[in-house]
């Protein structure tokens, strides 16, 4: 094989992985938006437990779900943490230094969890979709 084929086969490859890493990037961040849209009226206090549990039915997870069981290096998508600024402008100071992979993981557990658990006394279902739309505002602030 010439010198030639094989720089040309490594070019192409690198530019099919740059076009896979951007696509799933922007299926990732329309999940997220989308999410956002969704948790808008957990800003509003005046809404019931059926509108919460309607909003925490309608979130989209089969992205973070594909991000975290394809074992996706996370490093491709962005290499950016969460900064203490990003932190504080949310109110979510335990996930200061969380990586972008951290950051997905933490999400797709506490959305997964509510989705199934949402029934338990025990859980504050405002509180939770709260963190969830700030978590998930984090997310989508690192992806830009």
């Amino acid at each position: 094989m010439s010198v030639i084929k094989e720089i040309y086969d490594v070019a192409n490859d690198a530019a099919a992985l740059k076009q896979k890493r951007a696509a799933l990037k922007r299926a990732l961040r329309t999940e997220l938006k989308l999410n956002d849209k969704f948790l808008q009226d957990v800003k509003f206090k005046d809404i019931d437990d059926a509108r919460r549990i309607e909003m925490l039915q309608m979130l989209e997870i089969e992205e973070l779900s594909a991000a975290v069981k394809l074992e996706i290096p996370y490093s491709l998508l962005s290499r950016k943490k969460v900064q203490e600024e990003l932190a504080a402008r949310y109110k979510v100071r335990p996930i200061q230094g969380f990586s972008i992979g951290e950051l997905i993981e933490h999400l797709y557990l506490m959305i997964s969890y509510l989705k199934k658990d949402y029934k338990n006394p025990r859980i504050h279902l405002n509180l939770r979709l709260i963190n969830i739309y700030k978590y998930n505002r984090v997310l989508v602030e690192l992806l830009k």
